[in-house]
Parts: C-alpha cells; structure tokens; sequence
C-alpha cells in the first residue's frame, strides 16, 4: 500500500508543479494591483497575516513532525529568502515596472536553480537545459532593456533589476527547501516561511508608511485575499509537495514556463502590451524554452540498428547465393 501511494505521489509531482506555477504567474497581476491601493509593504504583511491566520489551526497537526537538531537554521533561511526578501523586492519592483515585464525577468530563476543545484547539491545539469537557459536568458534581457516608461511602470529597467534579485532569492529558497522536504511536511514548511513573514514584515510596514486606505475597493482585497490563500498557502504547499518528487533543476527547468504566463495573463486581466522589440525578445525566451526542455536524438543507437539491419540482409544474400552455387561445384 504504501509504494501505491508513492507512486500516485510521483505522478502528482508534475501536475502540482504545474498549477503553481499557473498561480503564481497570475499573482503577478493581482500583487500589481494590490500594491497599487495598499503599498509594497502593506500588502505583503497583509498577505502574511491572512495566510497565517488560516495556517494556525493546522498547528497540532505539526505535533507530528520529527524535528531534527540544527534545523532552525535552514527553516530560518528558508523564511528569509521567500517569503521575506522575495517579495520585498518584487513589491518594489511592480512599483516600477509592468506585471508582464517582471513575469519575463522568472526566466532568469531556471539558470540560477539549475546552476546552484550542480554546485551545491551535486545534481547533474544536461548541456541543453544550459543552453534552453541562457537563451532564455538573453530573451528576457533583450525584454527589459527595450521596455519604455508609462504611467503604471515608470522605470522598467529599475524595476527588472529589483525582480532580478527578488528571483534569486526563490532560487536559493528552492534549494533550501529542496534539502527540508525530505524531513518535512510541504504544509508545515509553507506555515513556518508564512509565519516567519509575519513577524518579519511588521516592522516593516510599520517603517514604510503605507497605510489601509479610507476606502477599499472590491478589486484590491480580493487581489490581497488571492496573494494570501491561493499563493502563499496553495501554491508554495504544491511547490514545496513536488520538489519532495523531483530534483531542484527538473523543478527549475519547468519554471521556464513562468514567464510565458506571466505574459498572458499581464495581456488578458490588465491589458498590457508590448512593443514589437519585446514581442521578438519573449519569443526568443519560449525558444529557450524548447531547447531547455528537448531531448538529443540517439542517432548512434539508429546507426548500430542499421549496420545490423545491412548485415543480416547480406547474411541472407550469401545464404540464397550458396544452394544455387552448390550444384556448379558438384558438376
């Protein structure tokens, strides 16, 4: 019973992945539209504590959970590098820039992830996903740098380097709870980084200035509500369930497909477009993507099947020629 349920679990890996990744492109657009009406700060702590408020009952079921010496450390910097200083800078960030253009910037993170994990977790990264990677790369460089300033981004470029920074701090948050969901639970670690946020962004907000408006409007709180269970409960509990499944690069890898939807959702709930420039530069990281993600043709394992194919054919050649030769050589 128990290796059925590993395996439904491995099966589930990929499709959980999969809808995080969805989510989180969406949420994008409702961070853009929350820090809008609320601040960076404020709507990050409002995220935090409306997660954490829903995470408290699940607290005896943690009770459970074989707490090893030593581990306070990496659950402290799982919280610190997502959800702290993450969305510290992409809060800053779409304070500058468009929901699509940052969305793009992600595709940066499958580099950084596959990299990290080749040197600090021994995994074997393939030349191609390298490859699949840096053109990605260069898409989204080509995106950012050809970005111009409009009423909702007046600094693309400030704000694509914010997101930058935001990104590899999710890639050593992959890391980090990579080498934890052998351990624990996916939902005990989404409730420590959740409540670790909390107490993190409090001072925060209290710094920042930003204040609840006089007047919400049904668009940003559901934009808050959304950040608060759809993402940092639901999508970081599928994240954290399929990287118990499957190694930091293939999770990264799949995360290509981050900013590809980051784009579409930015063009269908805020209207966003781009210019021809970034058009051409989104297209060059969905070609990354392919590379990334394709696998090398076994032409020398073809080739092997053809000599042997050749060579029986001979065989059989030299079996028919020899009964008609036999006779001759009686006479």
């Amino acid at each position: 019973m128990l290796k059925v349920s590993q395996n439904n679990a491995h099966k589930l890996a990929l499709p959980a992945l999969i809808i995080a990744i969805l989510v989180w492109a969406s949420s994008f657009v409702f961070m853009k539209v929350a820090v809008a009406e609320f601040g960076p700060m404020l709507t990050v702590f409002l995220r935090m504590i409306l997660a954490s408020a829903v995470l408290f009952f699940f607290i005896p079921a943690f009770r459970n959970e074989k707490y090893q010496k030593g581990d306070w450390v990496w659950f402290l910097g799982l919280a610190l590098c997502e959800p702290c200083l993450y969305f510290v800078f992409e809060g800053l960030a779409l304070t500058y820039t468009t929901a699509s253009e940052a969305g793009m910037i992600t595709a940066l993170q499958p580099l950084m992830v596959a990299v990290a994990a080749y040197y600090f977790l021994k995994e074997k990264v393939s030349a191609r996903l390298i490859a699949g990677c840096i053109i990605a790369v260069l898409g989204a460089v080509l995106l950012s740098v050809s970005g111009e300033a409009s009423e909702s981004a007046p600094n693309p470029l400030l704000g694509n380097i914010l997101e930058f920074f935001a990104i590899a701090f999710a890639a050593a948050y992959s890391l980090i709870a990579r080498k934890l969901m052998h351990r624990y639970s996916p939902l005990f670690l989404t409730s420590i980084q959740t409540f670790v946020g909390s107490v993190f962004f409090l001072p925060a907000v209290l710094m920042s200035g930003d204040t609840v408006p006089a007047s919400i409007t049904w668009d940003g709180a559901m934009a808050v509500l959304f950040l608060a269970w759809g993402v940092n409960i639901f999508a970081f509990t599928c994240y954290n369930f399929s990287l118990g499944k499957m190694t930091a690069s293939q999770a990264g890898a799949w995360l290509n497909l981050l900013p590809l939807a980051c784009l579409f959702f930015g063009w269908l709930l805020l209207d966003e477009k781009l210019s021809g420039l970034q058009y051409v530069g989104a297209l060059i990281v969905l070609m990354g993507v392919i590379v990334s993600q394709s696998k090398p043709k076994q032409k020398s394992v073809f080739i092997e099947q053809e000599m042997l194919e050749q060579t029986n054919i001979s065989d059989e050649k030299e079996d028919a020629f020899v009964p008609e030769a036999q006779p001759v050589a009686v006479k």
